[in-house]
């Protein structure tokens, strides 16, 4: 296979015009393949922003560097593994929805709804209305993966899921990118457990030790290896 063939092009111009005229920035700043980025396809990084030109370039070569090894990524990855198009279509189509409907509400809520509520106030609600804040169900923060049996380097999985070291993330992270077939890893929000069940198979477990317990598992199931790290 050749080397991927990619340019980086920075255009000081460009910067310059930066939350002013947006024509003027549709210019190729990278591409990889067949692959090209537009800086119009990230420019809304510096609107309404009062950023020098450094600044400017540097925050640009980042995007691009992390763009470009996406895209060798994905490219190397087509070429290499099987893929349900289909698929990851219906996910990324769902995704995109899903962010569309959630900036709509923020943005909803945001000209309609009066936020300035004092602490009174809301020590005042939650009393009279204890029962609504009740949970049916465990919130959890977790990692999970599910890769084929026949992935590559599951050794190595076995240990990085379990975040035992600072820069085990990264690995499974860029490990998930090639190889997993569904893959979770949010340290700032929380899930219900529920949840966990539709994509992991928990079969038989004492759900509230395994969870109080912080558990990490393996599982393998139908041709597949599930990893759940339950964080907190």
């Amino acid at each position: 296979m050749n080397k991927p063939t990619w340019i980086i092009t920075l255009l000081i111009l460009v910067f310059n015009s930066c939350g002013t005229d947006k024509s003027k920035s549709d210019v190729i700043v990278a591409k990889v393949y067949d692959k090209e980025l537009y800086f119009s396809q990230y420019s809304y990084l510096f609107y309404g922003t009062d950023i020098n030109e450094v600044d400017s370039i540097n925050i640009s070569k980042e995007y691009i560097s992390n763009w470009v090894e996406e895209q060798i990524l994905v490219h190397n990855a087509q070429n290499n593994i099987n893929l349900d198009l289909l698929e990851i279509k219906s996910k990324a189509e769902r995704y995109k929805n899903s962010l569309i409907i959630h900036k709509y509400e923020n943005d909803y809520i945001e000209s309609n709804i009066d936020t300035n509520i004092s602490y009174s106030e809301l020590k005042k609600y939650y009393k009279e209305h204890q029962n609504d804040f009740q949970l049916n169900d465990y919130l959890v923060k977790v990692l999970y993966l599910k890769v084929t049996t026949d992935a590559p380097d599951i050794n190595k999985v076995d240990k990085w899921y379990k975040l035992y070291r600072e820069d085990d993330i990264t690995e499974i992270e860029n490990y998930a990118k090639l190889y997993a077939s569904n893959f979770y890893y949010d340290e700032e929000n929380w899930m219900y457990f529920e949840e966990l069940t539709k994509e992991i198979p928990l079969n038989n477990i004492s759900k509230d030790k395994f969870i109080t317990q912080k558990s990490k598992i393996r599982l393998d199931e139908n041709g597949y290896y599930y990893f759940l790290n339950v964080i907190e």
